[in-house]
């Protein structure tokens, strides 16, 4: 595919602890990542409003709150095909408090994929983009001496 693709991404904080939301991808290979949930910008669209969208499309919630982090260019490359994204990087809030109650769920609008409370340095997985690594000093992860 050779098309740019605008994302928005949820930075939601689980207060406990500060675990971010996520879900996992290649997490039984060599190369284990985890991404803030969120998606695709449609055209004619807001990233706000997408934000909104994919927080319903994929856990039923609302947003309560978003602040724009970031915009950003991510270009990458995973199983041998090139990717390039424009990111809109949003720290959120949602209508649900019992979200923070449940360590894994599946994403509504795609049941094979497992939405999950991630902390950077103690689970599992690098997150991607690694930009966000810059957003928010809780997100760096700790450095190996």
């Amino acid at each position: 595919m050779s098309e740019i693709r605008p994302i928005a991404l949820a930075l939601i904080r689980r207060p406990a602890d500060g675990a971010v939301l996520v879900t996992g991808h290649g997490m039984d290979t060599d190369d284990p990542r985890v991404r803030p949930v969120g998606g695709g910008v449609e055209f004619g669209e807001s990233a706000q409003s997408a934000l909104d969208r994919e927080l319903h499309e994929e856990l039923g919630v609302g947003v309560r709150d978003a602040r724009l982090l970031s915009v950003f260019e991510s270009i990458f490359e995973v199983d041998g095909i090139t990717g390039h994204e424009i990111v809109f990087a949003f720290a959120t809030d949602v209508d649900d408090a019992g979200l923070v109650d449940r360590d894994r769920f599946p994403i509504l609008d795609a049941p094979h994929e497992i939405a999950f409370w991630w902390r950077p340095g103690i689970d599992e997985g690098r997150l991607v983009p690694e930009a966000l690594l810059g957003l928010d000093e809780t997100l760096r992860l700790p450095r190996r001496v």
